[in-house]
């Protein structure tokens, strides 16, 4: 990921940032003062004899119990669920999302979390206990034993459980699975623009990934960018030389090319 300190990534704030390329007139602070209300409000429901466990409960409780927040399973693949503007406006939004507002939320009241990017659903980990909380299906604590077992129903035998599912992800490995799922939707959606415009911004936050360039240049074709899409091609196979598709990635820049020509 980038080079920048994880401290320095207010991930609430960043996440807002990226939900302002959709809506540009997106109110940052009164986003993130929202959120201090509901720290404020979790807060008077809390003494100081609680442990952290049991203030996430509350927590837990408030956000998705009183407040309602849920998980939006009848439109999972609409974007809004991953603008976190809208996750805050409508109250529904994906694992992720709802990961983030409960984690922005503790760490105002002083509980320390942690997103758990375990395969096919993101949970929030309490920093220093073997408890998970899962916001998209209102927030139950979990053991890992209970984790291993939603894993099962989300995969069966297509998955063999590591516990190394559980690790906690960096604030940067967080911000671009929310972009990743992000552009996940415009592709399927069939909007090259949006999906060109959140790729690039993923490359931006982890540079490492080299196989951004190739779907970089994807998008470019599909938006009939044709220079721009050998381009991408070949930053990829400057990048990646031994990469597994470097072989078409050649043969397809020569097929661009060859379009090119023709239309000149």
């Amino acid at each position: 990921m980038i080079g920048r300190p994880e401290e320095d990534l207010d991930l609430g704030r960043a996440a807002l940032l990226v939900a302002g390329e959709e809506y540009p007139g997106l109110d940052v602070e009164d986003h993130l003062r929202t959120l201090d209300r509901y720290a404020a409000e979790v807060r008077s429901l809390t003494h100081e004899g609680m442990t952290s466990v049991e203030r996430a409960g509350v927590l837990g409780s408030y956000l998705f119990g009183e407040l309602g927040f849920q998980g939006n399973s009848e439109d999972y693949y609409n974007p809004e669920n991953s603008f976190f503007n809208r996750v805050l406006e409508r109250q529904r939004g994906i694992p992720i999302t709802l990961s983030l507002l409960f984690i922005e939320v503790a760490r105002r009241v002083g509980v320390r979390c942690r997103g758990v990017g375990m395969p096919g659903h993101f949970l929030v980990g309490l920093e220093g206990e073997d408890v998970y909380f899962d916001p998209f299906n209102g927030a139950p604590a979990l053991t890992p034993d209970d984790c291993r077992r939603l894993a099962g129903q989300l995969f069966g035998d297509r998955m063999s459980w590591n516990d190394g599912y559980l690790a906690p992800c960096t604030k940067y490995e967080f911000l671009f699975r929310i972009l990743n799922n992000l552009k996940i939707v415009y592709e399927r959606n069939d909007a090259p623009q949006k999906a060109l415009g959140v790729s690039q911004r993923m490359a931006l936050v982890n540079p490492e990934a080299k196989y951004l360039h190739r779907d970089i240049a994807v998008h470019h074709y599909q938006l009939q960018q044709y220079r721009a899409a050998i381009a991408s091609l070949e930053n990829y196979l400057r990048d990646a030389p031994d990469a597994p598709d470097a072989a078409d990635a050649k043969a397809w820049i020569q097929t661009i090319r060859t379009t090119l020509n023709r239309l000149n």
